[in-house]
């Protein structure tokens, strides 16, 4: 059988770090056994569904480099890929279910089945439906249903043994009469959760579904749905969910929780990767833990998934950033940064990416290289003009830039930290910054002259 597996966020907010690897997961996947990628997008959610949030998630996957072989925007041979436009798919599976007897038509009402779950609890067993409906007889159903009288449609759920063969959890055994009879079609024509996901993955002939083990629960529902229908549920693959450092569940009091969040914080998507990759998955012994996605796609297996939960470690996700920094192209930096290639953008992307803890830290480095109007004081003037008259045509390091500075102290017999200042107020106006050997290699001697110059010129007029 072909690979071919999915991810199916709904529009209802932004990327979860949980759902990103998620989504992670299945591309590696695919690409390691040379399957299909599907993106799809379930919006049955009315109320919450954003077209906003889906062309987010869509950008922050693209962001991540989850390209997608199927998909809303790209088409496919198993389409539509957005949930809303599959209704008369789920309508005919309905249709058919209902002809079958395997599914039936549930006229309690919101404050009925409280009732019930509140007569249970009270007894000491679980709140679920007691299928009272089940039984009601055909005609009666046609006369409330002719009347206009709302209604659901429930699964009747079979009651024999249900096997979930996971893999990454081992085989895991449901008994179907734990397991109530639940909606499949609403009131209002949309169809549930359990019931879209199992026609779907059937229909667009999905062959593994890889998920949080949060989903576990619904497994045993959407396979005998599968099979009622007559159709080979696909393979199961449940993933423990992402911890905060307290061990409780990922929420938003453990920081940045989405893609978006990260994005913005300046994070590299290649170190975003690289790090939600191995939260919960380890490469095999003696590999390098930091490596881009063609190299973990290489070496992506589930059965190096782990059955524990991982933790999010915002400090150890900064030390992948600052890998993949220092890595990165001066080219490919200067693109995210949304700037000018000029050369003294390039030198100053190649000084700053060395050490710098993030991309924002080097946006704001740059940032502070723009010319501003500024003065300096009388006692500075004496450090700018012993460095014009030593400039030499071309600075090619930073080493050279100090061997410059190294004479413009000498010469003036000031100490170093002095020289520093006052050169630093001439060149940018600010107090604090790059070191100065820096900034003379990365503006270049007709730069720093032109900034002396104007500097020099300023203090002559306000000293008049």
């Amino acid at each position: 059988m072909s690979v071919r597996v999915r991810f199916a966020p709904s529009p209802t907010g932004s990327l979860h770090i949980g759902n990103a690897r998620t989504a992670l997961f299945n591309w590696l996947y695919a690409r390691r056994h040379g399957g299909v990628f599907i993106l799809r997008i379930e919006d049955t959610d009315r109320e919450r569904s954003r077209p906003e949030f889906e062309g987010a998630i869509l950008e922050d996957l693209r962001w991540l480099g989850l390209a997608w072989d199927e998909g809303p925007d790209v088409g496919g041979g198993k389409g539509p890929y957005r949930q809303s436009e599959r209704l008369d798919l789920y309508r005919s599976a309905v249709d058919r279910l209902l002809a079958e007897g395997k599914v039936y038509h549930c006229f309690c009402s919101p404050e009925a089945l409280e009732v019930q779950r509140r007569d249970r609890l009270a007894r000491g067993v679980p709140p679920r439906y007691d299928g009272r409906c089940r039984a009601l007889a055909a005609d009666l159903v046609r006369r409330r249903r002719e009347a206009g009288e709302p209604a659901v449609v429930r699964f009747q759920m079979p009651q024999e043994r249900i096997t979930v063969p996971d893999l990454v959890k081992g085989d895991v055994h449901f008994l179907g009469s734990d397991l109530d009879d639940f909606i499949v079609l609403r009131a209002d024509g949309t169809p549930s959760y359990n019931f879209a996901a199992a026609v779907d993955d059937c229909r667009m002939e999905v062959s593994l579904v890889i998920r949080g083990d949060d989903h576990l629960a619904n497994t045993p529902r959407q396979m005998a749905l599968a099979g009622s229908l007559g159709w080979e549920p696909p393979r199961y693959a449940h993933v423990p969910l992402i911890h905060g450092a307290d061990g409780a569940p990922l929420s938003k009091r453990h920081g940045a929780v989405t893609v978006a969040e990260h994005r913005a914080g300046g994070v590299l998507p290649e170190a975003l990767v690289n790090y939600l990759a191995l939260l919960g998955w380890s490469p095999p012994a003696g590999k390098d833990e930091v490596m881009d996605l063609p190299t973990l796609s290489r070496l992506f297996a589930l059965e190096r998934v782990s059955r524990a939960p991982a933790r999010l470690d915002p400090e150890r996700l900064a030390w992948f950033d600052r890998q993949h920094l220092r890595r990165a192209s001066v080219e490919g930096l200067i693109a995210r940064l949304g700037v000018p290639p000029s050369e003294m953008t390039r030198r100053a992307v190649d000084v700053l990416h060395r050490d710098a803890r993030s991309l924002s830290e080097i946006r704001a480095s740059v940032a502070t290289l723009g010319m501003v109007d500024f003065s300096v004081p009388s006692s500075a003037t004496l450090v700018l003009k012993a460095l014009c008259g030593a400039l030499p045509p071309r600075i090619e390091t930073e080493e050279q830039a100090s061997l410059v500075l190294e004479a413009v102290g000498s010469q003036l017999g000031l100490p170093k930290r002095d020289v520093m200042h006052a050169l630093r107020l001439g060149l940018t106006g600010r107090e604090h910054g790059l070191p100065v050997a820096s900034l003379l290699y990365i503006l270049g001697p007709d730069e720093v002259q032109r900034r002396l110059d104007r500097a020099l010129s300023l203090a002559a007029t306000e000293g008049r």
